[in-house]
């Protein structure tokens, strides 16, 4: 798996997990502005540089991740960052690992599927995917600074589709219930977001982790869409390092009350 960093003789280690449409290239303004935290920025399976890797499972993809932490995070752990694809990873890394992880705030994670209506959208779309003014389309949908619709381009481009046609059906059909079980035993503090104006999905699926997680608190981020970190960057870095620094969510958040089904 390829894996970029930033500040290796810095402190603690961030691990940065990226969403489903891109690489690790969407992360890498963030962590290099941190420089108090050493910063590990993979391209999951399937994506960017790792594209010739394939995709296994959510839970595989997870383990891999695990073993980076192992090998290259400082003392052994890491922060996770993640959203969407990467929030769904994170979250299963932390049910699997949870002694690596030292806190995560993950945001825009549909644990519980995305129903066959999308699913069917978004697999549709793959055949597009090797189509320049789709993924233009996509970067205008998406509201990307210009100077990130270069590398969206080009990673949308180099996806290999094989892959993410499974990822894709994976995480439409949501994580099963035991991959989540793990989260019962951490002491891991997370911190669960979604953006106001996200899918009704992502806010339904928070309680998938506060109601197994001692540790674990939800949120919603006022005015955001689904992809904030790159609506509003700096809004993004003031929630994570007041997260990294106290342990708790920035006050600008708004709490979210999503009704709560009780874990099975």
């Amino acid at each position: 798996m390829f894996v970029h960093e930033e500040h290796a003789d810095a402190g603690e280690t961030l691990l940065f997990l990226h969403g489903g449409n891109v690489a690790g290239w969407m992360w890498r303004d963030l962590a290099a502005s941190l420089p108090d935290h050493h910063s590990l920025v993979p391209d999951l399976p399937g994506f960017g540089a790792s594209n010739t890797e394939p995709w296994t499972t959510v839970a595989g993809v997870a383990d891999s991740v695990a073993a980076l932490i192992r090998d290259r995070a400082h003392d052994g752990r890491a922060h996770l960052v993640g959203l969407s694809l990467g929030a769904v990873v994170g979250t299963v890394l932390v049910a699997r690992h949870p002694d690596l992880a030292r806190s995560a705030m993950l945001t825009g994670a549909p644990l519980q599927g995305l129903g066959a209506t999308a699913r069917a959208l978004g697999l549709a779309q793959i055949r597009l995917w090797g189509s320049r003014p789709y993924w233009r389309v996509m970067a205008r949908a998406f509201r990307l600074p210009d100077d990130a619709v270069g590398a969206f381009v080009e990673t949308g481009l180099g996806i290999d589709r094989t892959s993410a046609r499974r990822m894709l059906t994976q995480v439409s059909a949501g994580v099963p219930a035991a991959d989540f079980e793990g989260l019962r035993r951490t002491r891991t503090p997370i911190l669960m977001l979604a953006g106001e104006r996200e899918p009704k999905a992502v806010h339904r699926a928070l309680t998938e982790v506060t109601s197994r997680a001692p540790e674990a608190v939800a949120r919603t981020v006022p005015g955001m869409r689904h992809e904030w970190s790159a609506e509003d960057p700096e809004l993004f870095r003031r929630v994570l390092l007041h997260w990294l620094a106290t342990g708790e969510p920035e006050p600008e958040l708004a709490f979210t009350t999503p009704a709560r089904t009780p874990a099975p």
